[in-house]
């Protein structure tokens, strides 16, 4: 089985890892840090595949499939794919990193202290998350429209931004014609 790489561990050469954000079924989500030439530095999230999963060619086809489909997309409203390692039977995407918080945590938050958000921000949320949904729906390849579908949104896919951005995140279970395998049994 894969190595379970550690906090303060350099992947590809360039992204040092500080510590796990998060977790979820496929990946853990870690807070890192691209260390480039000449002392530049910006934080950065690294997407790693649990290793169990990692030794499953099924697994690891999904994984891949979710970079190449989420680098395809461009949207301020989605959180951006910056690269992608293979590197001693680990996997790992690189993505923008999203200051924030999802939206289960923020509307959690809302309904604990016995208030809800003010209608404009919800709708600015919902406006945000369609602008983020449609970058996938009107995906051109080759001049060709090549929609991707998420089949997946919800709170925790959806982060609010320090800066007032709605980004839609985790295109892992998305549907696309161009999809090189279809992970999921009709009906799933």
């Amino acid at each position: 089985m894969p190595e379970v790489p550690k906090p303060g561990e350099l992947i590809g050469g360039r992204y040092r890892l500080i510590e796990v954000a998060g977790r979820g079924g496929m990946a853990d989500v870690w807070r890192a840090e691209v260390e480039g030439d000449l002392g530049f530095r910006r934080m950065v999230a690294v997407k790693q595949m649990h290793p169990a999963l990692a030794e499953q060619p099924l697994y690891v086809t999904m994984f891949v499939e979710e970079a190449r489909l989420g680098a395809a997309l461009e949207s301020p409203n989605l959180a951006e794919v910056r690269d992608f390692i293979a590197e001693r039977g680990n996997y790992y995407m690189v993505l923008e990193w999203v200051e924030g918080v999802d939206l289960g945590t923020w509307t959690r938050w809302h309904f604990e202290r016995g208030e809800g958000p003010r209608w404009e921000l919800v709708a600015a949320v919902g406006v945000g998350v369609l602008r983020g949904l449609a970058a996938g729906h009107e995906r051109l390849e080759d001049g060709v429209v090549a929609p991707v579908v998420h089949r997946d949104v919800s709170p925790h896919n959806i982060l609010l931004t320090t800066r007032g951005l709605v980004k839609v995140i985790d295109f892992g279970l998305a549907l696309a014609a161009d999809r090189r395998l279809e992970a999921t049994e009709p009906g799933s």
